[in-house]
Parts: structure tokens; sequence; C-alpha cells
């Protein structure tokens, strides 16, 4: 505890119990500075306050080393900058509040501004302004307030009363406003402050923590943390052309150095034109100084007139990426023409819109740039188009929402918004509403970029559409097809007004295609605003396809249309997708409900569907639901099908009384339960082959023909690196030419592997999985042995195992295949337990084939050293070091076509004393096996060459 504490406690204790109301002096040391307090006490049988405040117009000390004196935690939880700056003081207040349950302290700063602000020194519009409305002053005050415990709004006034003229009161919202019991200064500090207009003390907590924790507790350490102080007025003022909406106090820290800004949210409109300062801002540094700057983060503009309307607004941030400070520059533009009317028919109108964003970002530049064209451009009636869309982006990379939340894309949402036939909003708006999202799709990333390409159409004026193809590239390769179509019937209208449609349809698409995930999908869904008769009755639904192609999933998909079973535990790589049905709440007491779902994943097909009626009126209800679930699984084939219809309902404490019925059914050997609710009664009815409610498993040349391909294909073998060239004998089988240092050769069987050896010599198979079976045979994993077994040979000779490296290979296999089997011994035999319906559906790191890789190289060998001055020069002359010879030029045979190509057929023919064999028995190849040349290749050129 600091050591000045103490001591104003006791004397602030002892000033308290000397009567019930005193007055007069205590002096306390903060560092080097001694502050006099004069001081007010009242007490009385329940507490006792005591309002000690500086008898001194000004000093100047360090906020942290005054918070000290009374908690050194509470000081620890200011900024830096703040703790540690010398800052000069006009006032300074302790409350002292003791009563039977708590005691509680208050301190409170006063922080001159300076000068008082005038309207006409504000920056851009400051010179514009008349000078009556110039000469308009804001006599501002701010101050910092410390609180041990909240105080209430009964307590506040009560100190107020207290307070001497000199002293600004603390926060009240003014008589008749607020409770008793109303916190009015929290736990923590608070930033409160006043204008020269008219209003009330308004005050921010800066860090607040409810409770009775005490500020000495080390867990107010973390459970309270300071943040950026900031406090608004709101003033909502029009002074002249001048409109005053807002006006804020700030602080912040730049370089550890305490700041202080001034912010105003203000416009000034002159005739049909308006420029608005979005947080224009007056810095003052917090360093004894009060030198203030203008700073201008963001700026609007906009006209209006009969045939242009035109809007802007420029946004300039300061963000951080890896430790890297920048400045964004983010802006939006919107220019609307409305043409001539002629005829007495209202002129048409088009628009262009635009969004961008530029950065310098570590030594590069980023930038996009969006704009969409609102113009009829034509077409035949079923593809007419209306407006089309471009963009780009240099050193960003964009992100494309899931489907449903298309709609709230920036992208879309430009194109949607309907330049030319909407009212243009205001600056802020178009700032708050379709920049501040920019940064969660289109994201800063250097070596990044996008394109997008769009198109506005309609469809026999019927239907209004949107399509945005998008490609970006860098953090990953993506491709997305993005629409939105809408459809109203019947159409209104152009100058329709209060019309009602029976039907409204908005469907969302989004197809993707994703190198980095493997994936390729497509997504439709009906937006939240679709409705059929009334828009009371909601439309829903939903359609997906995902195929997996490379990653952790490969191998997998699954089609979808209206989602899944209700007991099918969905993968998380699986999407989501809305039942297809309706909704409709029909008055008060009835509502309607209809489900439908269809769903084919690697094992399974399920469908299924819901209709449901609910009465209410008063203590009388009654309920209807009819559902039917089908799963059906295949090889073996098997279906297993429920239905239920059930009607309920009561009065009060009477019921419910049910009406219903459940036909279980199953196959193929048809046979199943009903099952009958009469009032409190149930009855369950068994027909058919209720034994061949499971399967019977199928025999090897079943499974083998209907899931296995020819025998030459189950197991096959590849050159995945090192091919140089590949070429193809005269026999027809391939000869490749390769590069044994990254040769690698790959096998591969259809049939996951248990085993695996090199002829006899068994191979490790790692971590591969080998618990499977053959489920439609009824194989369990104890009963199903496989082997994968590789022989290389050279010239027909056994190649040690030695000089190659074997390297597991592993895939994804179904369950519906190569599971193990679930068997039931029933009396006509053995039956196959159907999958669980939420049973995992793949089969993780089974053993497939092998990596074959050339084995350890041989180690290099080291050549005998030799001095280099040995290698400078040679003392031995040489005796005609170059042997000349002349070369006779080529004479070609001068004969006919015919006679060359007989000596070519003599040459190609000839296989004694051959060179050309010679060659290939060196390069090591037996010529009569590997390389068969017949003097009919004499015949293949069209012109024969010249020979000797």
């Amino acid at each position: 505890m600091p050591p000045t504490k103490p001591a104003l406690e006791e004397q602030l204790e002892t000033a308290a119990d000397q009567t019930q109301e005193s007055q007069g002096e205590i002096k306390i040391e903060v560092g080097d500075t001694e502050i006099t307090f004069n001081y007010q006490t009242k007490s009385d049988n329940t507490s006792k306050d005591v309002i000690a405040y500086t008898a001194e117009n000004e000093f100047n000390l360090e906020v942290g080393s005054l918070i000290e004196t009374l908690s050194t935690n509470f000081a620890n939880l200011l900024p830096e900058g703040l703790r540690t700056q010398p800052i000069s003081f006009s006032n300074l207040m302790v409350i002292y509040s003791k009563n039977k349950t708590r005691t509680a302290w208050l301190l409170a700063l006063d922080i001159p501004l300076g000068d008082d602000l005038s309207f006409g020194r504000l920056p851009l519009v400051g010179d514009s302004l008349p000078d009556a409305i110039a000469q308009i002053t804001i006599e501002p005050s701010l101050r910092l307030v410390a609180a041990s415990k909240p105080f209430s709004l009964k307590e506040i006034r009560k100190f107020n009363e207290n307070l001497p003229d000199a002293i600004d009161k603390l926060p009240d919202p003014g008589e008749g406003q607020g409770k008793d019991a109303d916190i009015s200064v929290r736990k923590g500090f608070s930033l409160s402050g006043t204008l020269g207009l008219p209003d009330a003390p308004n005050m921010l907590p800066v860090s607040s923590e409810e409770g009775e924790i005490t500020p000495e507790d080390p867990a107010s350490d973390s459970e309270v943390t300071p943040t950026n102080l900031g406090i608004w007025f709101n003033i909502e003022k029009s002074f002249g052309p001048f409109f005053l909406k807002q006006i804020g106090f700030q602080y912040g820290e730049t370089d550890n150095k305490a700041e202080l800004g001034i912010l105003f949210d203000a416009a000034l409109k002159v005739s049909d034109f308006t420029l608005a300062c979005d947080d224009l801002t007056l810095t003052i540094p917090l360093d004894g100084t009060l030198t203030p700057s203008f700073s201008l983060p963001g700026v609007g503009i906009e006209y209006k007139s009969k045939n242009l309307e035109v809007a802007g607004a420029l946004l300039r941030t300061q963000k951080e990426k890896e430790g890297i400070t920048y400045e964004e520059y983010i802006g939006t533009a919107i220019i609307k023409f409305k043409l001539s009317s002629k005829g007495g028919k209202a002129g048409k109108a088009f628009g262009v819109s635009a969004i961008g964003s530029y950065t310098y970002y570590n030594g590069e530049p980023a930038l996009f740039l969006y704009a969409v064209l609102d113009f009829p451009i034509g077409g035949p009636p079923f593809f007419f188009v209306t407006g089309f869309a471009l963009g780009f982006g240099y050193n960003r990379y964009l992100k494309v929402p899931s489907i449903e939340k298309l709609t709230e894309f920036p992208l879309v949402a430009q194109a949607m918004g309907d330049v030319g036939n909407s009212e243009l909003s205001d600056s802020s708006e178009l700032i708050t509403d379709q920049l501040s999202q920019l940064d969660e799709y289109i994201t800063l990333s250097p070596g990044s970029g996008f394109v997008a390409i769009g198109l506005k159409f309609t469809c026999f004026k019927m239907v209004d559409c949107f399509a945005l193809l998008t490609i970006a590239f860098g953090e990953g390769f993506e491709m997305n097809l993005l629409g939105i179509a809408s459809m109203k019937i019947p159409t209104p209208a152009e100058d329709s007004k209060n019309f009602a449609s029976i039907a409204q349809v908005t469907m969302l698409l989004r197809a993707r295609f994703s190198l980095d995930e493997g994936v390729i999908s497509i997504e439709a869904q009906l937006a939240a605003d679709s409705y059929i008769l009334s828009k009371d009755c909601r439309l829903t639904g939903g359609f997906a396809v995902y195929f997996w192609f490379d990653g952790p999933h490969a191998g997998d998909f699954v089609i979808t249309l209206g989602g899944y079973h209700p007991a099918f535990k969905k993968p998380a790589h699986y999407p989501t997708v809305p039942r297809l049905g309706f909704n409709w709440q029909i008055g008060d007491c009835l509502s309607l409900k209809g489900e439908m779902y269809f769903a084919l994943c690697a094992h399974a097909i399920m469908a299924g569907g819901l209709l449901e009626a609910s009465f209410q009126l008063g203590s009388l209800w009654a309920n209807f639901i009819a559902e039917a679930h089908f799963l059906i699984s295949w090889k073996p084939y098997y279906y297993d099908i429920l239905i239920q219809v059930r009607i309920s309902a009561g009065l009060g404490w009477l019921g419910p009384v049910c009406l219903g019925v459940k036909l279980h059914l199953w196959g193929p050997e048809f046979g199943g339960t009903a099952t009958f609710w009469i009032l409190f009664i149930k009855v369950t009815i068994e027909f058919g082959d209720l034994s061949s409610r499971y399967p019977s498993p199928i025999d090897w040349a079943t499974f083998k023909a209907s899931f296995l391909p020819s025998d030459t294909a189950v197991c096959t073998i590849a050159v995945t690196q090192g091919v140089v060239r590949q070429l193809e004998q005269a026999n027809g089988n391939p000869l490749f030419i390769v590069n044994a240092k990254e040769f690698e050769l790959v096998t591969n069987s259809v049939i996951p592997t248990k085993q695996a050896s090199y002829y006899a010599e068994p191979l490790t198979n790692g971590q591969a999985n080998t618990h499977f079976g053959a489920r439609s045979m009824g194989v369990s994993d104890g009963d199903l042995e496989t082997t994968h077994n590789i022989q290389i040979t050279r010239n027909g000779t056994k190649v040690n195992q030695g000089e190659f490296s074997f390297e597991v290979a592993t895939q994804q296999i179904p369950t519906g295949l190569w599971g193990d089997a679930k068997v039931k011994n029933t009396t006509s035999g053995e039956r196959l337990l159907p999958p669980e319906t939420n049973e995992q559906q793949f089969l993780d790191n089974t053993l497939s084939g092998f990596r074959i890789i050339p084995g350890k190289p041989p180690a290099p060998g080291n050549t005998q050293s030799i001095e280099v001055t040995k290698l400078q020069y040679d003392i031995e002359p040489t005796e005609n070091p170059y042997a000349w010879k002349d070369i006779p030029a080529f004479s070609a045979k001068s004969a006919t076509d015919a006679s060359r190509r007989n000596t070519i057929k003599n040459s190609i023919a000839s296989t004694s004393n051959n060179r050309r064999n010679q060659l290939l028995q060196s390069l090591g190849f037996t010529p009569n096996q590997d390389v068969q040349l017949t003097n009919s290749v004499a015949d293949a050129f069209v012109i024969a060459p010249q020979v000797k």
C-alpha cells in the first residue's frame, strides 16, 4: 500500500469523526509535489462522507503516481502512456464514503483543454460558414474518474450538493431523470465531460466491473482492463447550413505518448450539395504543450438535382498486419442519371456504383475495384441484360461467404442495390453499411489476386437475376459462380404501389471449385423472404451436391435435397441444407408445417417427409402429425420404411387422447409390423417374413461383378515420377526412360490390404488401418485375409529387396463395401444388420499399395589429391598435338527414288557386323529383342532421303 494512502485515510477518518459537519485542510505528498486539499465532512448514524478538493488552481504530476496513493493495482490498469505522463490538472477531488456495509473512494481529475473551440476553426468546412455560425464556441471540459466501488445516482446527487461552485458536478442526468438506485459511476476508470452547448455531463466507463471486488484484490488485474477511452455527445443541431450530429472525446496513444482527440461528426449543406465530415478529429497531445492538430479520417459528398444525383464517401483507416502498421483508403461512389420523359412516360434512369480500396503494405501496393452499371442493354426476352459488373483485386484475396450469407456479400449487395431506381443514402450510411464489411471478405494478402465478372438480367420480365463469376488465387485457387434469382407472381407493374403478390420466391445459388479443399460443389437455397399465398406462409428449402477429389475427404460425396434423415449425424464437412417445405401461421390458433428431404451418400439413401397441423384455443388444443422416413442401402439391397400418423387432442387437464397408427416395413423379403393407438389402447400386428427384416449376404461372384473392375484392373502399377520419356516397343508394351534419382513407382489395389510381402519376405504396413471386412458378403474383420504381393525382376532374375525402398500408400474406403460385417443368425440363415444412420461412412488410412523408390544410392568415392601447382603448366612439349584429317564432303548417290529405297532396305536388313547393333548393345539393349526394324521402313517415307 502506498505510504501516502494511510495518512490520507487517517486524516479523512479523523476529520469525519470530529463532528457531524466540519471543514478543514489536509496535505499529502505525491512524489516531490505537495498537494493541499480543502475538505468538507458530513456524517450521520448510518454513513459519513468526506469531500476533499484542491486549493490550487493548477498543478502538474504523473497520473499513475497520484492513483497509487489510493491503489497500486488501480494505477497499473491505466494505459502506459497515461500512467507515466505528467499532465497539468486544474482541479483534483477525492470523495471518501463509509457506511455499515462498505468503504469506497472516488477520485476525479479535471483536465484543461486549452482555448475554446469555435466552429470557424474546423478544417474543410470552417471557412465556408457564415460569421455568425463561425463565432459559435464550444467550451469543452474533460474529467478522468477512478472509483473503487460503483456509486448510485442517489449518492452522486448527495455529493453534488456539497461541492463548491468552483468544482464541476459529477454526472447527473438532471432533475426528474433516472432512479436513485441507478449506477451513475461504475467501478473502475471513466471519462466524463461537458460542452459549452446545453447538455448534461456524460460519462462512459473505461474499465468497469460490477460487484464488490476491492481494488487491492489481485484478481482485479485480469477482470478490469483498460480500453480506448471515449465518449460521444449527441448534438443533432443545425447552425445555418452547418449540421453538427455529434461531438466526442477519445483517448489514445501514439508511440506510448498519451493523446486526447476531439471528434466531430458534422456536415455542410449548401443548396443541392452536401459535404459530410466523418470523425473529423482534433488531436491534443497530453505532454504539457497541448498543441492541437487536425485529421480527417472520412469525408462524404452528395449532390442532388432533377436529372443527376451523385454520392460518394472516402474513409481512411489505420490498420496493422503482422506487426506492420499501414494506412488504407476505402471509398464508394454512386452516380445516378434520369433521362428526359417522352410522351407522358417517365424517363429511364440508370446509374453506376463502385467500391474500392487502396493501401501500400510492406513495399507493395494493394488495391481492389468493383463497379456495377445498371442500365438496360438488351437481349432476347428470356435473357434481357439490364446491367453488368466488373472487379479485380491486386494483393487482395477474395473470400466468398456461405450460401445463407450471400445477400450480405459486398459484391452481390452492391449489384442488387438497384442503383438506377433507388434513393441514395447519406454519406455516413454509405461508409457504415457498404465499407465496414469489406475487411471480412476482401482481405489484404500479398501475392494474391482476384477477378469478378457479373451480369444482371431478366427472364420474360418475371424473374430478376444476377450471376457473378469470381476467380481467386494466391492463398489458394478457387472459382465461384454466385447467383440470385427473384420472382413475384403476378409481376407488379413499374408504377404500382401497395401491390400484393400471391407468391414471391428468391433463389440463391453457389457453385464452387477449390483446389485447396479438393471439392466441387453446387448449392441452391431459398431466401428467407420466399412465400406463397400469404406472407405468413414461408417457403424453405435447399439443394447441395458435393464431390471431394482431394484432401482428407477424397472420394467422399453427398447429394441432398432438403437435408438428411433426422437421426443422421452430419459430418463436419457436409453442407447444412434446410428442409424443403413450408411453415404457415394462420391466425393465432392454427399453424401448418410441411417438410421433405432426400440424401444420397456413400453407403445409403435417405428420404422422408412430415406434415403437421396444430390448433390451440385457450386450454383446448389438437395436433396432427403425419411423417415417413426411408433408409435404403445397397449390395446387399435392403430397405427400411417407417410411416406414422398420429392425432392427439386435449382440454386442460383432460387428455391427451390419441388416435394413430405406425407402419414399419422392411425387405426385399417383404415383412413388417403395424401398431395402432386407440384412445389408451396399443395393438401391434406382425405380418410377412419377419426374419427378412435383415438381408442375406451376397456371394463372391455377385460382389465381384457389382463392385470390382476387371481382373487386370484390380491391381495397377504406375510410374509417377522421374519419367524422362516414354516409348512404345514393337510388341506394343511401353518402354520408359527414367531419371534414377527421381524414379518412383506406385502400386495400387482396389481391394484394401491387410498384409503385404515382397516375394515371400513380409513388408511393414506402417500405421495403416487393417481392421475391415466385406460387409456385403457378411465377412467380418477377423475372417477376411487380403495380401498385397510385389515381385520385381531384371532380365527374368529376382531383384534383391534392398535395392528398393517400399513406402506405404493409403486411401479412404467406403464402409458400405469394406466395413466390418454385422451378422445375425436367424432360423432362415445368416442375415446382415443394416448400417446405422449416423455410422462412419469411410474407413481412413487403409493400405492400398506402396510407393517404390530406389534404395540408398552408393556413397561417392574419394579421389586422390593432386597439388594445384602441378596442374598450372606442363614442362614437356607435345609434338603435333592436333591430327588434322580431311573429311570428304557428302556425295549423294545419284539414283531414282526407287533405287534409294532399295539402298535403305538393304542397310536396314543387314544384321551382321552392323554398327547400329553394336551401339544398341553398348547401351544395354538386346537388338534382336528390344529393337526390331524391318526393310518395310523404307516404304514409310513420302520421298526417300539422299543416301550414299
